[in-house]
């Protein structure tokens, strides 16, 4: 169960929920923005590539690739720190190259500018093109190029918003708007959910009752000619009734408090949103084993009968 929300976390923190929407200057900016509004949106935003790279005075021989962006964009990307000030995003890895810090000026051929705020652009699968760039957010009542949304789990519903973001007065190429998936090293999205219920071990809460059942009902009805033996001799049912329970549930027992310990331990690092149900869900397993062992014991209790002693004698 945790490697079904560790892979989950890890499509996330890596891009791959990030869906794009390709339509050359035909992207509403204030549109795009507006999807980031949504509950289960992390972040949106709208970006354009300029065809003219940016030239930093301090690197002249390697000039930046240049983007416009709507100042949603300004969060998508990770450890962004949201444009703190006005001015350039500029990756982390650029900025330590360049000695800035936050609202430090930039001389560039297009005129003085500041650092407004960084980002992380990890190789990790991700599109190639913003290790090393420079992102200038703009007013978001421009036409861009993509708009970028990073909702989990991916939906068809996320994707039908998308197209909102078109302009209504835009002139679209023969070949429509392109969808595209930001890192697809992942594979394609699937729903954690449908994930997390199609888990190997799903069928194991009801394996471990009937097993429990199975042992239970054995353990006792291997003892059967001893058991009408006590009946025989004057020992109340209700009373070896009570005492092959109480046997039952120290033995069935002693599985729960290893296995919950190690539950605890092996969920220990999970976030707080799933810790209670993954960590509940797990602990599904030895309490219905132990449910099922105590069940088992009762049913072969039950059926054990002073009567048959002789048969169960004639049968050991």
């Amino acid at each position: 169960m945790t490697g079904v929300i560790r892979a989950a976390e890890d499509f996330r923190a890596r891009g791959a929920s990030i869906t794009i929407l390709v339509a050359e200057d035909s992207i509403d900016g204030r549109a795009c923005d507006a999807l980031g509004r949504l509950d289960w949106v992390r972040a949106a935003g709208a970006l354009a590539e300029r065809e003219t790279p940016l030239r930093v005075a301090s690197i002249p021989q390697n000039p930046l690739t240049y983007f416009e962006s709507s100042p949603g964009f300004a969060t998508m990307l990770p450890a962004a720190t949201g444009g703190t000030e006005p001015g350039l995003l500029m990756p982390i890895a650029v900025v330590e190259t360049l000695g800035l810090t936050l609202g430090d000026p930039i001389q560039t051929a297009d005129g003085p500018t500041t650092l407004g705020g960084t980002y992380e652009y990890p190789d990790d699968g991700r599109t190639t093109g913003m290790g090393y760039a420079a992102i200038a957010p703009i007013a978001p009542d421009s036409k861009f190029d993509e708009c970028w949304i990073d909702a989990f789990p991916v939906s068809q519903a996320t994707i039908e918003l998308l197209y909102t973001a078109i302009a209504a007065d835009s002139n679209l190429p023969d070949t429509g708007p392109q969808l595209s998936q930001h890192n697809l090293q992942l594979g394609k999205p699937v729903n954690p959910e449908s994930a997390f219920a199609g888990r190997s071990t799903g069928a194991f809460p009801l394996a471990g009752f009937g097993i429990g059942a199975m042992i239970g009902f054995g353990a006792v009805w291997l003892r059967r000619l001893e058991i009408a033996s006590a009946f025989h001799v004057g020992v109340q049912r209700s009373d070896q009734t009570v005492t092959l329970l109480l046997e039952a549930l120290a033995w069935s027992c002693a599985g729960a408090l290893v296995a919950f310990p190690a539950i605890a331990l092996l969920t220990q690092n999970l976030a707080a949103s799933d810790l209670i149900p993954v960590a509940a869900t797990a602990a599904l397993t030895p309490a219905l084993t132990v449910s099922g062992a105590i069940l088992g014991t009762l049913a072969a209790a039950l059926l054990v009968r002073e009567r048959r002693l002789f048969s169960y004698f004639k049968g050991r």
